[in-house]
């Protein structure tokens, strides 16, 4: 019968992502498992995340694999690809491979590296990501100043989940990054709004879920006006973006 990975326990997974370590990743020093399994929020389609650490390798690379019938996603890396990468996720201001070093379990034969690479991506998640200048925040905010006016217009049902579906990502980047914070995709950004403010947060969801399932956008418009009203509110008249001078052929 075909395990699934929501309902594992996280002893249960561990015990199986050592299985698929030893058996895909013999030469391997060390991986840390991480994901919603791990974190106890796993369901019927959740998989396990595995950051598979070498001495040396020529590049890193990903991999997934159905194992035993639960679904693995693997990130190969050694130390130096991984630092990239971290690197990477600092420059994007989203945490992603930062937050499954830091909140991964260790295992496999050679661990001794873990709590030394745990504590840099603890360290650049606590620093958190860069702040964003005045003409990053105005483009954004010109940006989806432009969607949310099309949004206001009357305008197909199909048109406005195509709109708001930008908006979705957008909005939610503006919110955090204009105020410090990490951001995220998907699913994760609903979550990191509301962790950053609770009240916000909830308006941030049951817009989008107004939005969404009766076409109705004032809620969305209304939370976007609460957003944008201590950087001085929808962005168009007198906008002004540079390009750069190299920019020619």
């Amino acid at each position: 019968m075909a395990l699934i990975a929501g309902n594992l326990s996280r002893e249960q997974a561990l015990s199986l992502a050592g299985q698929f370590l030893t058996e895909r990743f013999a030469d391997a020093d060390f991986a840390f498992v991480a994901g919603s399994i791990m974190r106890g929020t796993g369901t019927p389609s959740s998989d396990i995340d595995l950051v598979v650490l070498h001495s040396a390798l020529p590049h890193a690379h990903r991999e997934s694999e159905i194992f035993e019938g639960v679904p693995f996603e693997t990130l190969v890396q050694d130390e130096g690809t991984l630092r990239w990468f971290l690197d990477t996720d600092v420059k994007a201001g989203r945490p992603v491979l930062i937050r499954m070093v830091m909140e991964g379990i260790a295992i496999g034969p050679r661990p001794q590296r873990a709590d030394a690479l745990r504590r840099e991506a603890e360290a650049l998640f606590v620093k958190g990501p860069p702040r964003l200048d005045r003409e990053a925040l105005d483009r954004m905010r010109y940006v989806i100043s432009g969607m949310l006016t099309d949004l206001a217009d009357e305008r197909p049902a199909f048109e406005r989940i195509a709109i708001g579906a930008a908006l979705y990502q957008a909005l939610g980047d503006f919110i955090l990054r204009s105020n410090g914070q990490w951001s995220g995709a998907g699913k994760w950004l609903p979550r990191q709004v509301t962790a950053f403010d609770p009240g916000l947060g909830d308006a941030f969801i049951v817009a989008f879920d107004v939005l969404f399932r009766e076409g109705e956008a004032r809620p969305l418009l209304d939370c976007a006006e609460q957003v944008f009203a201590p950087h001085g509110g929808l962005l168009f008249d007198g906008y002004r973006a540079e390009a750069p001078a190299e920019w020619r052929r």
